[in-house]
């Protein structure tokens, strides 16, 4: 599962992650990091099994945190001209044999690039 970790200024003199990992025994994979003094952001993978405990440690610790769905494909703007497909680095974005473009969350790191690459602005990330 794919979490979306929210840091406020205080959070982060703090070693939050390392914490849950050793509190939940959850191998934690961060996939992106932006974090500083001020606070930040920080996209992990948890495995499905430990997902409900990680999450409920993330919390207690004052840590906010969404789930999943981080970037969607607004039908009624995309063209499926593909641009988004040749930019995604892990291939979470792909068409169908119709050439309609599909995201597949699972894959998706949440990086923005397809955002920043669609010329119709059809490719959304949610906050």
């Amino acid at each position: 599962m794919k979490v979306r970790l929210g840091f406020n200024k205080e959070r982060t003199a703090k070693p939050i992650i390392s914490s849950v990992i050793l509190k939940t025994r959850a191998p934690i994979n961060i996939l992106r990091a932006e974090v500083d003094e001020r606070g930040g952001e920080v996209l992990v993978e948890i495995p499905d099994e430990k997902a409900e405990s990680a999450v409920a440690a993330f919390k207690q610790m004052g840590v906010d945190v969404q789930v999943g769905g981080f970037i969607e494909i607004v039908r009624e703007r995309c063209i499926d001209c593909g641009h988004c497909i040749t930019i995604c680095p892990v291939s979470a974005i792909s068409a169908k044999e119709d050439l309609t473009v599909i995201l597949d969350q699972e894959k998706c790191v949440n990086c923005g690039a397809c955002v920043d690459s669609c010329p119709t602005r059809a490719i959304e990330m949610l906050q």
